[in-house]
């Protein structure tokens, strides 16, 4: 009986500690996340078309499909986002679309899906900038 109950102790306090690092961890790469700096673009300044860009943020992986129109960004697709739970990130679409600016605020309680996408859509929108070159 002893023994048994000792091993419980032993059981409860190893999920307690384990559940704390867990708290740790995640809090640590939720900051980590939310510190990543998203650049501002000039979306009237992209060439129209289509292009293809990803993030990976431990643990989510995000890769999206930017569609450009006449100086507008018109359509994003999620083509991937493993998020374990951060799958209400995805709405953040429809914010970067009605504001046509990748300075919107991330969904609460998905932060580190939120900035995955945000940063997918700035990979591929970096891939699609006119490209300026200055006379000499």
């Amino acid at each position: 009986m002893r023994k048994g109950r000792k091993a419980a102790i032993v059981i409860v306090i190893v999920l307690l500690v384990g559940f704390l690092l867990f708290k740790l961890v995640a809090g640590r790469i939720v900051s980590h996340a939310a510190a990543l700096p998203v650049r501002e673009m000039d979306f009237s300044g992209l060439e129209d078309g289509t292009n293809t860009g990803s993030c990976e943020i431990f643990p989510v992986r995000v890769v999206v499909q930017t569609e450009v129109q006449n100086g507008k960004l018109t359509k994003i697709d999620l083509l991937e986002h493993f998020n374990g739970r951060g799958s209400a990130a995805e709405k953040i679409v429809d914010d970067i679309l009605a504001g046509q600016s990748l300075q919107v605020d991330n969904i609460a309680g998905a932060t580190v899906s939120s900035v995955a996408i945000r940063k997918a859509v700035e990979d591929a929108l970096s891939g699609n900038e006119v490209r300026q070159s200055v006379a000499q």
